[in-house]
Parts: C-alpha cells; sequence; structure tokens
C-alpha cells in the first residue's frame, strides 16, 4: 500500500482528482488474487506464495506467544501481557466454545488456536507493506477445510461413523422423506466451509482495498500541495486524518473476522456432536 503512494515522483503540476481513478484501478489490480495463492517468491528453488509466508510466519508466532506465556503460568497471573492473554482466552471460553453444550472442554484448544491464528494472521497484514495471509480465497479455504474436517471427526468420534452419517438427518422425519433431507444436509454440510473461506477472505480484502484507497488520496493530494505551492495544503491533513480513522475500523473488523470465523466454527462442532 504504501509503496504505491511514494512510488509516485511525477514533478509536473496536476490535479489529484484526475489522478486518482487511474491510481484506484491499478492498485486494486495488483490485489485481485488472479492466481488464488497470491504473488509467488521463489526460495531454493521452490515456489512460496506470500499468504504461505505469511503462515509461516503467523504459524511460529504463535507457538513461540504460547511457549513464553506457558512459561509464565501462574495462579494468580502477572504481567500485562499474561492478563491481556487470560483475557482473551476468557473471552473465547465464555462467549464462543459456550455454543457447544457437550463436553465443550474437550474442543476449546481447537477453538483457541483458531481464534489466535486468524486473529494474528490478520494483524500481520496491517504492517506497512505486508499482505493478509488470509488475502486470497486459497488461503481461507486451507482455513475453512481444517475445520471442516475437524467437525466431522468431531461428530464421528461423539457418535461413531454410521451414528453419525445417520444423525445428519434430525429426528422425526418421516421415513420417506429423510433420504431427501439427507442429501440436502450433506450439500449444506459441504458448502459450510466455502462460506466460511469466502466470508474470511472478502472481510479482509476489501478492508485493505479501503486502506490503500484512504492512503492513496492522503499521498497524492499531499504531492499535490507541493506541486501547486500549497493549493490542497488542507485536503491531505483531512484524508489522513480519515486514513487513520479506517486504519482503526480495520483492526476492529481483524478482531471481528476472527470473532465469526471461531464463532461459525463452534457453532458447525455442536451441530455434528450434539443429538438432533
Amino acid at each position: 500500500m504504501n509503496t504505491v503512494i511514494l512510488s509516485y515522483t511525477s514533478g509536473n503540476i496536476y490535479d489529484p482528482i484526475e489522478q486518482l481513478g487511474p491510481w484506484i484501478e491499478s492498485m486494486v489490480g495488483k490485489k485481485v488474487p488472479m492466481n488464488i495463492w497470491g504473488e509467488q517468491i521463489t526460495m531454493f528453488d521452490m515456489y512460496l506464495s506470500v499468504n504461505m509466508i505469511g503462515f509461516i510466519l503467523t504459524t511460529l508466532f504463535v507457538g513461540f506467544l504460547c511457549y513464553f506465556l506457558a512459561k509464565r503460568m501462574e495462579m494468580v497471573p502477572r504481567g500485562r501481557g499474561v492478563n491481556l492473554f487470560e483475557l482473551i482466552v476468557d473471552f473465547v471460553r465464555n462467549n464462543i466454545a459456550t455454543m457447544i453444550h457437550h463436553n465443550k472442554r474437550e474442543y476449546e484448544p481447537f477453538l483457541l488456536t483458531t481464534f489466535f491464528f486468524i486473529l494474528i494472521a490478520n494483524f500481520i497484514g496491517l504492517l506497512p507493506n505486508a499482505k493478509f495471509a488470509t488475502g486470497t480465497v486459497g488461503a481461507t479455504f486451507a482455513l475453512a477445510f481444517v475445520v471442516y474436517i475437524y467437525f466431522n471427526y468431531a461428530g464421528m468420534k461423539a457418535k461413531g461413523g454410521w451414528g453419525y452419517i445417520k444423525g445428519i438427518v434430525p429426528h422425526g422425519v418421516p421415513g420417506w422423506l429423510a433420504p431427501a433431507i439427507w442429501i440436502i444436509e450433506v450439500l449444506s454440510m459441504m458448502l459450510r466451509p466455502v462460506s466460511l473461506a469466502l466470508r474470511l477472505w472478502a472481510n479482509m480484502y476489501a478492508g485493505h482495498i479501503m486502506l490503500g484507497i484512504f492512503a492513496l488520496l492522503a499521498g497524492l493530494f499531499a504531492q499535490a500541495t507541493f506541486d501547486t505551492g500549497g493549493a490542497w495544503i488542507a485536503a491531505s491533513p483531512a484524508w489522513a486524518l480519515l486514513l487513520a480513522i479506517i486504519y482503526i475500523i480495520e483492526i476492529l473488523i481483524c478482531i471481528i473476522a476472527a470473532y465469526v470465523f471461531t464463532l461459525l466454527t463452534a457453532v458447525y462442532i455442536e451441530g455434528a456432536v450434539a443429538d438432533h
């Protein structure tokens, strides 16, 4: 995002409004994931996507965070970092894991891992010149597919393989209607990872585009101020202020996206293990 702005060095006098359209078109074109795995980087004769690198960094950070906090675990938590971590853990337990009514403690580790992973992956994308690890459909679908495998596994573990398959049809459905309902329920279940993936990707992609547009406006009006000797001197700070506001909103969106994804994961687990 910042690279796009700083790369414009023309010394000609121009109207920033006239420059806005082509710049936005160029920026959006660069961010559209033509390949669902994002941009590729050659490393040691291997092709790694930017999103894959983001996932690797997120995994390392989450692992280091858990190891560091486990070393400092006490009966009475001390330190701002430890207290913040415990606050987030309590939030997930009390506001997300409660969606599971049977043996929820068994599934809390998966829910906590999912929440922290997505939250940190989203936050990494807010760093200057960084890209969201969750910024392409392929990356978010990989996360959703893990959830899909897990809640089906949880259902089979709780009910047994055949019991889980039969339990897809709710109790009380007439026998002659059961096959059709079973097919509909299976198709609905198969669409869950698609909806999870698209929801997370759309939130992160749209947010990054909005940040880029407002940063672009601030940069264009600043350049116009220098070129015209101050004609646009009031516009650039105004757009910079709006950029700061949008940045704060994007932080909230990162948190909400992680919350919604994890909440739906808990709902799917409850649907898989509960008796209908």
